[in-house]
């Protein structure tokens, strides 16, 4: 069956639109435009055309974001190479939700795409459901090693050893490096940002580590402690977090969209965020000790 052609702009414009509509509702309008807008802004240097984009905060009258794109931007741009930056991106945005947000991500972003555009994308060898797998598979792996380190059976939380890696990949912009058996199965995927800090931290010995750093590091770990406490105990809203934690709107959106990437809070709705279950146990651990 042959496909209508349709223009790289709408093309581009209808996986935008797609991938708003699954992360606004998986978690807010909010979260959806920074998590979307800075995924962008950090594959510009592989996807140049991404500069030339533009998301408004408002909607059409179909209830759709209003997005801009520079024509002269995509005029020589291949419909695999858009394919290739919308996989990018959405491996990023996933990436940013948490686990059961991001569980079912792709079953949802193909349910939103009309037929055209994901035999577009099939079209472009990018395989949505190969994606899905590796998110299923690296799910069941972070569940397994919780519950191995939760039972504390054997030494080896991980469940393979280095002999079992064939191959790694590391998307370019992205936090997370997906390790793969010699069958292409997907064994873990790490977080970079926790194993360079380990890295660095174990080999000096902190020894190099400024102490007013330290000091900030401290100060920022017990204002998310005690937003956290607060939600705990009471309905909070931003203007009271604000007063209580003598912060600024932003220092407070950062420390939510930290605590989120957490799994510690999430959005029921645009202004509404409550506590995780993780939260919660985390909150009252504390208070045991």
């Amino acid at each position: 069956m042959e496909t209508v052609s349709i223009s790289n702009v709408d093309l581009l414009k209808k996986l935008l639109q797609s991938i708003y509509i699954v992360a606004s509702r998986r978690t807010s309008a909010r979260f959806a435009d920074d998590t979307i807008q800075s995924s962008m802004k950090a594959l510009e240097s592989k996807y140049d055309f991404f500069k030339g984009v533009k998301i408004e905060k408002q909607v059409n009258s179909n209830n759709e974001r209003v997005i801009h794109i520079q024509p002269q931007m995509m005029e020589k741009i291949s419909k695999e190479r858009i394919g290739r930056s919308i996989e990018s991106l959405i491996r990023m945005v996933y990436d940013e939700l948490s686990d059961e947000a991001g569980l079912y991500f792709i079953s949802e972003f193909r349910e939103c795409s009309d037929k055209q555009i994901v035999r577009i994308l099939s079209n472009a060898d990018i395989d949505l459901d190969q994606i899905q797998l590796e998110q299923h598979h690296a799910y069941e792996r972070r569940v397994q090693k919780k519950k191995m380190k939760e039972g504390g059976s054997g030494d080896n939380q991980l469940g393979y050893n280095w002999e079992k890696v064939t191959s790694w990949q590391h998307e370019e912009g992205s936090k997370f490096c997906t390790l793969y058996d010699e069958s292409g199965n997907v064994l873990d995927r790490l977080n970079l940002d926790n194993i360079i800090q380990n890295y660095v931290q174990t080999l000096s010995g902190d020894y190099s580590v400024n102490p007013e750093k330290m000091e900030k590091d401290i100060r920022i770990f017990e204002r998310e402690y005690t937003l956290l406490k607060l939600m705990h105990q009471q309905d909070m809203n931003a203007d009271a977090a604000i007063n209580i934690l003598d912060i600024t709107m932003e220092e407070l959106n950062q420390i939510i969209k930290k605590l989120s990437k957490m799994d510690m809070v999430h959005y029921v709705s645009d202004d509404t965020l409550e506590l995780t279950s993780s939260g919660a146990e985390y909150v009252e651990s504390q208070e045991k000790t």
